[in-house]
């Protein structure tokens, strides 16, 4: 039988688990407690302060003082309030919405918080900027996309894009490669929007940057804002050693539409990578040119089967000459061409999607 003094430190242990277990359902308990007690006071308080926001906002110059004895609870219903609105309502009533957010305190509470050391706190301020529309908040906001985290880059990108002028959204270009993908993202969301205000910028950051990400963003770009003044850019462009490059010029490209771009496409059904050739053949749909029909018609021999499909496409596309030479197809020693050309034949418009 062990000795009493050999189990003292089982039964210490044992008290300190017990102790734990208690303290943290006690703390459990409380935290429910309290949450029930604060949607409670919430589900009273909202219906009244709601009634009053709505009142105020009618009015032109905005009134603020019905609100000045208000709690520190009810200030904060009154944010979530003015914030839910702001996220619905636009124009004269927005500008309402904002000047009273200004009065209460709000914004000015939340450049501070835009220097937060908690990256969360950062990130909550820089979206409610953006929600508010404040032109004032954009100096604070600009700085904040060098933030290191990724969070605080994603919701400034999203407020400026939401309030920033010009000048701010030229800010948001050169994020285009940003290391984080999410980031990347969400500027081109931005800049699909709003991109043609600062087409300039895209441009020479397509031409100029040394980050194959941002490069392969802006030509994205670019095609999505059938920006014309991009031709050049995107001659030069699909001559790129990079495939991947090569293959968003001539999107971008054939969703311009110039018919400059004709010979290159013709030139690039020959390229050594078949995702350029089906590009090229896609794009040739897109003009129709009798000229296109030699060309197509020996891509009919591809050897990659989206390639011959879209060349099938684009002569459907060309009109007489182009159905002649579908039909002609029925005679070709290749298998692969007479299926091709039946299958467009068959099918007419209900073709599928390029993944």
């Amino acid at each position: 039988m062990a000795p009493v003094v050999a189990l003292e430190p089982l039964r210490n242990s044992v008290l300190v688990l017990a102790g734990v277990v208690f303290l943290l359902a006690l703390f459990l308990l409380l935290q429910r407690t309290w949450s029930a007690i604060s949607t409670g006071r919430r589900n009273r308080r909202e219906p009244a302060l709601s009634r009053l926001v709505y009142g105020v906002v009618q009015k032109s110059p905005v009134d603020a003082t019905a609100f000045r004895r208000l709690s520190r609870f009810d200030r904060r219903l009154v944010r979530s309030i003015l914030l839910s609105l702001a996220l619905d309502l636009r124009g004269d009533i927005g500008e309402t919405i904002a000047e009273l957010y200004r009065a209460l305190g709000f914004a000015r509470r939340d450049l501070k918080r835009l220097r937060s050391w908690r990256a969360a706190v950062r990130a909550s301020a820089a979206a409610d900027l953006g929600l508010i529309h404040m032109p004032e908040s954009i100096p604070p906001l600009v700085q904040t996309l060098d933030d290191s985290d990724i969070r605080v880059r994603q919701a400034a990108v999203w407020a400026i894009g939401q309030v920033g002028t010009a000048s701010a959204l030229t800010g948001l270009v050169r994020l285009l490669g940003d290391p984080s993908l999410v980031v990347s993202h969400r500027v081109q969301e931005v800049l699909a929007e709003r991109g043609r205000e600062v087409a300039d910028a895209i441009l020479s950051y397509a031409s100029g940057s040394s980050s194959r990400r941002g490069r392969l963003a802006a030509i994205e770009l670019i095609g999505w804002l059938r920006i014309t003044a991009a031709s050049d850019l995107l001659l030069t462009s699909m001559g790129d050693l990079d495939p991947e490059i090569r293959v968003k010029s001539v999107k971008a490209a054939a969703a311009i539409g110039d018919p400059g771009f004709l010979e290159p496409f013709h030139s690039l059904l020959e390229d050594h990578r078949w995702e350029v050739r089906c590009q090229a053949a896609k794009g040739l749909s897109l003009f129709g040119s009798p000229s296109s029909v030699p060309r197509l018609t020996a891509v009919l021999r591809d050897r990659h089967w989206w390639v011959r499909f879209y060349a099938a496409t684009a002569l459907a596309e060309v009109g007489e000459a182009g159905e002649e030479a579908l039909s002609m197809a029925f005679q070709d020693e290749d298998p692969s061409v007479q299926d091709m050309a039946r299958y467009l034949l068959e099918r007419g418009s209900a073709v599928p999607a390029l993944p």
